[in-house]
């Protein structure tokens, strides 16, 4: 038995049946992790998401795209361009996608392995004990009847630093903010949300330039221009820019063995 985490796959369905093949995966012994952003950008967002709902013992956490997704279906936001979830908003299974989102959680954590899987990262002033409670909260609401009401106040880049008094929805966004949308922060959390390549902002570092208390590992996505590369020892960088036209790359945490295969050159990609 193997357990394989796998970058954002954002819609490529054929690169991860040619990764699953690849790795010789295993239906009724391996485990599959998704570190988010499953859908949205690439060609064929429902073939993934079909794919992930039938198989077993698979473990996804939500990216921003998948909540953006949420947000789109729900009416409480607008496609912008570049998104390609038109396939999702017009298929029969509609609801059973949203339904299946919503239930994932924001930080998946193996105690046994002190692995710990998050779509962006975690912020350097905050504990781990600390982000999975705080993930909870907002995982808590998904999945109430405040969903709609928290997809519409999501958006946004403000409050921008920790403070144990945030309240409603400033609280929930930061929360929200830090786990699926952090790139650039302070030692003290502060986060910068505007830059997305490898270059900090002055004043800002990537936030696993900061040294943490706990030996916990952090396997994250999100970061396609890291091209998998990070200096520290306790972090894995994951997204390989699949749906850029790089490569979708999958962890073996066994042996820690990276597998990965190209992207597909698709008449999708042609087009856009």
């Amino acid at each position: 038995m193997s357990t394989y985490v796998f970058g954002d796959v954002q819609g490529c369905a054929t690169e991860l049946q040619q990764l699953l093949e690849h790795i010789d995966y295993q239906q009724s012994e391996d485990h599959l992790w998704f570190v988010g952003d499953m859908i949205n950008r690439g060609p064929d967002n429902a073939g993934v998401l079909d794919l992930l709902m039938q198989l077993p013992n698979v473990t996804c956490v939500l990216g921003n795209h998948d909540l953006h997704f949420m947000a789109i279906a729900l009416g409480c936001q607008t496609q912008k361009r570049g998104d390609t979830v038109s396939d999702l908003l017009e298929h029969k299974r509609l609801q059973d996608y949203v339904d299946y989102l919503r239930q994932l959680p924001l930080i998946h954590y193996d105690k046994a392995r002190d692995d710990l899987m998050v779509h962006a990262g975690l912020p350097p002033n905050l504990s781990t004990d600390t982000c999975l409670s705080l993930a909870a909260e907002v995982e808590q609401v998904i999945q109430s009847d405040q969903l709609e009401s928290f997809l519409t106040a999501m958006y946004g880049n403000e409050p921008s630093a920790w403070d144990n008094n945030l309240m409603g929805m400033d609280r929930l966004r930061l929360i929200t903010n830090y786990f699926t949308r952090l790139r650039f922060c302070t030692a003290d959390g502060d986060i910068e949300l505007l830059h997305k390549t490898d270059v900090a902002p002055e004043g800002y570092s990537p936030w696993f330039s900061f040294s943490r208390r706990e030996d916990t590992r952090i396997l994250f996505g999100h970061w396609a221009a890291l091209e998998g590369k990070v200096d520290a020892a306790f972090a894995v960088a994951l997204d390989t820019g699949c749906v850029w036209g790089r490569h979708l790359t999958a962890l073996r945490l066994e042996d820690n063995q990276l597998f990965s295969v190209p992207a597909a050159k698709t008449e999708f990609w042609e087009k856009r």
